[in-house]
């Protein structure tokens, strides 16, 4: 075989080679972030107290599910009625301010450590406090 059968034979095979190399096709899905819109509970200390505990329970679902996503909004959603329930009852002393703040650490602490009986023991202390009231 002479150097142009070759050079002729090599050249049909990187052509014949090159039909069969791998394509990849980007057609991943573009998506946008929305930013999540936080709502600024309000209400007497009554509402607030039921929001908090239907919250609370809705945490502890979300854990038991495995929805850490979910646990971690209806977490945000607990700290925020906190924010606005600590004010209006502050006139009960600092002893039920301070139990109500063990309330809310139990419900972050099941998130943060991942203890999920921490949730429950949250909405079980906060229904005693309900009762109380």
């Amino acid at each position: 075989m002479n150097v142009t059968a070759r050079v002729s034979l090599v050249v049909l095979a990187m052509f014949s080679l090159a039909a069969c190399s791998t394509t990849i096709v980007d057609t991943a899905p573009t998506t946008t972030l929305v930013p999540p819109t936080t709502v600024t509970p309000s209400g007497t200390a009554t509402e607030l107290f039921d929001q908090l505990q239907t919250t609370i329970g809705e945490l502890s679902k979300a854990i038991s599910d495995s929805d850490r996503a979910m646990a971690k909004v209806k977490l945000a959603e607990i700290e925020e009625i906190w924010k606005v329930l600590k004010p209006q009852i502050a006139e009960r002393g600092d002893q039920f301010i301070q139990d109500m703040q063990r309330i809310i650490d139990l419900a972050i602490s099941s998130i943060e450590r991942n203890r999920p009986a921490d949730a429950d023991k949250s909405l079980r202390f906060l229904s005693l406090v309900i009762e109380t009231l």
